[in-house]
């Protein structure tokens, strides 16, 4: 039998795409799993090999998977759905997704800093999946300031400059604040007025990382894709505190997004179009808690 360490039983990425052909449904976002082969028989050795590993490992027999390996293709094909969550810093440092069929549930991590890029497979109950993924989430407290509203088209725009600038924690490389030149660039570039420029330049830099989750479902005539359900919860790390994103008129979550997982860069500036505003707000660890139970609770 496969031992289990406290993040689970651990997986090639081979073998989750062996699961994942077996189940007929893609990996679930936010998995990174490649396609095993570049031919059709090419891909049947490499299953093979996959097949024998958990066979070895008492995970599979003749008749399919077996243990947590059983767990995951009945809960990708079968289940009520997916909570993702995806943790940055310079780049993705944690991905994890809790499958859940009512009370039952997986959690499934993988870290993108391991060059193999093993998955961890951990049965859990739905109960038990919000404080598992509080704990993979860094503490970080929350700013002692009052929320402020930011266009959402220029939101998206200093989002994306600042978590440039995050550095690199394992190298060395510190966070770095905008210039006073590249203030004023932002605000010729976007047209923001001076109280929004001076909200972005005093709580959201230097940045440290940022997080995102949301719910996905199966989707596709075949029920074989995933596709975003209802809204994401995004917030972001500064030296400030952490910071939470939502619609104007939100007091929770994202923008709602039904739409696949993956999605084009056109499609990225058509949901940005228009006048809408973000609201930015401090976040704290509770009330980080009590948005996963709400995403948690669609899936019973």
């Amino acid at each position: 039998m496969e031992p289990s360490t406290a993040r689970g039983v651990r997986l090639h990425p081979i073998e989750i795409d062996l699961l994942c052909t077996f189940a007929e449904v893609e990996a679930p976002f936010p998995l990174e799993i490649e396609s095993s082969g570049q031919t059709y028989t090419e891909q049947l050795m490499i299953y093979r090999g996959a097949r024998e590993a958990l066979t070895e490992r008492g995970l599979a027999d003749e008749g399919g998977p077996l243990g947590v390996a059983e767990d995951f293709v009945h809960l990708i094909r079968f289940g009520t759905g997916a909570l993702d969550l995806v943790l940055f810093d310079d780049q993705p440092r944690l991905r994890a997704v809790v499958l859940a069929d009512r009370g039952e549930a997986l959690l499934v991590t993988q870290d993108p800093r391991d060059e193999v890029g093993y998955v961890y497979l951990k049965p859990i109950t739905l109960d038990e999946a919000v404080e598992e993924l509080m704990a993979l989430v860094p503490q970080h407290d929350a700013p002692m300031a009052s929320p402020f509203t930011l266009p959402r088209r220029a939101i998206a725009a200093v989002f994306s400059a600042l978590t440039e600038r995050m550095g690199d924690p394992e190298s060395g490389v510190a966070p770095q604040e905008f210039t006073g030149d590249e203030v004023d660039e932002l605000i010729r570039s976007h047209g923001i007025d001076e109280r929004a420029v001076r909200n972005m330049v005093t709580h959201l830099q230097p940045v440290f990382g940022n997080g995102q989750a949301g719910i996905a479902r199966r989707t596709g005539a075949e029920g074989d894709e995933w596709r975003r359900d209802g809204d994401e919860l995004r917030w972001l790390d500064t030296s400030r505190g952490r910071w939470r994103f939502a619609d104007g008129d939100e007091t929770g979550l994202g923008r709602s997004a039904a739409r696949t997982m993956r999605r084009s860069s056109e499609e990225d500036d058509d949901e940005l179009a228009g006048s809408e505003w973000i609201s930015v707000n401090p976040f704290p660890m509770d009330e980080m808690r009590s948005a996963l139970r709400k995403l948690a609770a669609r899936l019973r």
